[in-house]
């Protein structure tokens, strides 16, 4: 093919440049408009997945329960009572000091005394122990102080006659108060109901009618 140059030449002329621009500009404004429609729902697709889309957590992994360590229940503390007794019925009496004649009280069979973390004191080759009962001080014979360990019960006020053995002849009278600690009960031959003691002596025996 030949260019004819001078034709070419002779058509560049002002006004068919201007409508040759005017043509561009017109196909370049159908271009970015055609452009942007196709790409705007591509845009507006990609929000929406965006936003729809959960935003995953990492998983988190279960810590194990932990399990409680058992220890061994405790042992139940044994009481310690420390009782006043004596086989007659007047009781314990209390003094201001160690082989006083002065008795600031007299304890029945029984009851209950707190006793001093003090040594005992010798006297009259007596020992004594400084002891508290209802809120007064004071001094008993150790002989007549004994301490028992967990549960007692006292003799009621009439008195009990005590044996040393089933069916046996009576070994002595137990005052009212007198402190025992119950170890078994037996019927004997004609049905009698008996019950094995031991007083704070450490000696045993039973009771008739228990």
């Amino acid at each position: 093919m030949i260019l004819d140059l001078k034709k070419l030449k002779s058509n560049l002329n002002a006004k068919n440049i201007a409508i040759g621009t005017g043509v561009f500009l017109i196909l370049g404004i159908f271009g970015i408009a055609a452009f942007s429609i196709v790409m705007r729902p591509n845009q507006v697709i990609a929000q929406v997945h965006a936003a729809t889309t959960p935003t995953l957590m990492p998983t988190e992994t279960a810590l194990p329960t932990p399990v409680p360590t058992l220890s061994p229940p405790s042992p139940t503390p044994v009481i310690t009572h420390y009782v006043s007794w004596t086989n007659r019925e007047t009781g314990i009496y209390i003094r201001e000091k160690p082989g006083s004649t002065l008795i600031l009280d007299a304890i029945p069979n029984g009851d209950e005394v707190a006793r001093s973390s003090g040594q005992p004191v010798i006297y009259g080759g007596i020992e004594w122990i400084e002891t508290s009962y209802l809120g007064q001080s004071g001094w008993i014979a150790t002989l007549y102080l004994f301490e028992i360990g967990g549960d007692y019960q006292r003799v009621g006020e009439d008195g009990k006659w005590f044996y040393r053995d089933v069916d046996s002849k009576i070994d002595k009278y137990l005052w009212a108060g007198t402190p025992y600690q119950a170890l078994q009960s037996a019927t004997g031959e004609n049905g009698i109901a008996w019950l094995e003691i031991r007083l704070p002596d450490s000696s045993t025996g039973w009771l008739k009618g228990q």
